[in-house]
């Protein structure tokens, strides 16, 4: 749904008459996320770029983090509507790190089915959509076909109060990669908007939705 298997891959560079270098990457954390530009820094022989990029992502998280945050409001990340799963592996840690506090799933684990029974219990303040592999307007898409005259989910304090809100998964969230940075911002926007109100995010990076 989100990447295509490692064999897949070896068999499709089977057919190539030249072959590339494979490196195959599985990070479940920031932390990895910014080491496997390290390790493709010295693939490629470019480790003093590598540093640069590097140095410059590790600084963009810790200005996030230093922002000083009045409240952490409850935050959960669904990764699919039907049937609900959670989003799991690097996204709890850019909840955390964008000043939320996350809910369900747990940092480094991966995503697993839950039910609308839980998303009651857990009491979000906030709820961010990202289906794998969808940009916004089609998250809003599949709000409007699945959610949005869905009794029970109507029922959740943060769809009543309009904190209910739709990111480019397919950008920022979905693949662990340095693009992981711009989606913290985009959480602190989401989570923190007085602190990060003058922070610049991609245009329809995300979109709140309001309530019915």
């Amino acid at each position: 749904m989100c990447a295509v298997y490692t064999n897949q891959v070896n068999n499709a560079v089977k057919i190539l008459k030249k072959k590339p270098i494979l490196h195959s990457m599985n990070p479940h954390n920031m932390k990895e996320i910014i080491q496997s530009v390290t390790k493709l820094g010295e693939i490629l022989e470019c480790k003093e770029k590598a540093k640069e990029v590097t140095d410059s992502l590790e600084k963009r998280i810790t200005n996030i983090i230093e922002v000083k945050k009045q409240k952490k409001p409850k935050v959960l990340a669904i990764e699919w509507v039907e049937p609900f799963f959670t989003a799991g592996h690097w996204v709890p840690e850019m909840i955390e790190i964008a000043g939320g506090i996350n809910l369900v799933s747990k940092k480094e684990e991966h995503s697993r089915r839950f039910s609308i029974e839980e998303i009651i219990e857990s009491e979000p303040e906030i709820i961010i959509l990202m289906p794998c592999g969808f940009d916004t307007q089609r998250t809003l898409l599949e709000y409007n076909k699945i959610l949005k005259n869905n009794k029970i989910w109507n029922s959740l304090s943060a769809v009543k109060n309009g904190k209910v809100f739709a990111v480019d998964a397919n950008s920022f969230f979905s693949k662990p990669s340095i693009r992981t940075i711009e989606g913290i911002k985009i959480l602190a926007k989401i989570i923190q908007p007085t602190e990060f109100n003058e922070l610049e995010v991609p245009i329809d990076a995300f979109t709140q939705i309001g309530n019915n």
